[in-house]
């Protein structure tokens, strides 16, 4: 499943193995791509994300069995997701300044997660997240979609949906996340250390890619 909203859609189930890497990364730097790409292994269900700005790779996110990995740990796993079979990559744009939003959530220290929303108290939750003056994100996924809600302070900023490019502050309640049977939310608390704990400026992908393919194949 998908660890983000479906933003626009560029390109969707690319075959890694058709592509050339790490050529294709590179390439979203050389044309100053503003966005994210996914990467899902239909045969581990791991999934990752790498997100762009203006061409320079700001976050990786990576979730695998044995939890979430950020920056350079989580570029290393998906570096090793591409050349395994059975992976797909998708490109989505997004607008410029939703960007740090993204980097956030990548950065993000889980509280709660899979918690299924048709047995969660939302009005106890949303006290507490008023009270706590909570920054961070709520993530409600299911089988067929995922939605981002994004706090500061205890105050809601806006919404992250399929199509859209950037926070909305409009939401259709009648198609709402929450309908769906299999509802789960997650809690993501803004974490003042991701961006040293989890950076990745100046990172080589080219070297990363290498040391990967040498543990792989030597």
């Amino acid at each position: 499943m998908y660890l983000l909203p479906r933003g626009k859609i560029i390109k969707e189930r690319l075959d890694t193995a058709r592509l050339k890497m790490p050529d294709a990364l590179l390439k979203m730097c050389s044309n100053h791509f503003s966005g994210y790409l996914t990467f899902e292994n239909d045969k581990t269900g791991a999934s990752a994300v790498l997100c762009y700005a203006h061409g320079k790779i700001v976050a990786a996110l990576c979730q695998v069995d044995d939890g979430r990995l950020c920056g350079e740990s989580a570029l290393e796993m998906i570096f090793q997701i591409v050349q395994s079979a059975q992976c797909f990559m998708g490109v989505y744009r997004l607008e410029d300044d939703f960007i740090p939003y993204v980097q956030q959530f990548c950065h993000a220290t889980v509280e709660a997660e899979n918690q299924r929303v048709d047995l969660f108290d939302i009005e106890r939750m949303m006290a507490w997240v008023r009270q706590e003056k909570f920054t961070g994100c709520l993530r409600l996924h299911s089988s067929k979609r995922v939605m981002l809600i994004f706090y500061n302070e205890g105050k809601a900023h806006g919404f992250f949906g399929d199509g859209d490019v950037g926070l909305n502050t409009d939401v259709d309640v009648a198609d709402s996340i929450v309908k769906d049977d299999d509802c789960l939310l997650d809690i993501l608390h803004h974490n003042p250390d991701g961006n040293t704990k989890c950076k990745l400026v100046g990172i080589n992908l080219e070297k990363v890619w290498l040391q990967v393919w040498r543990s792989l194949n030597l």
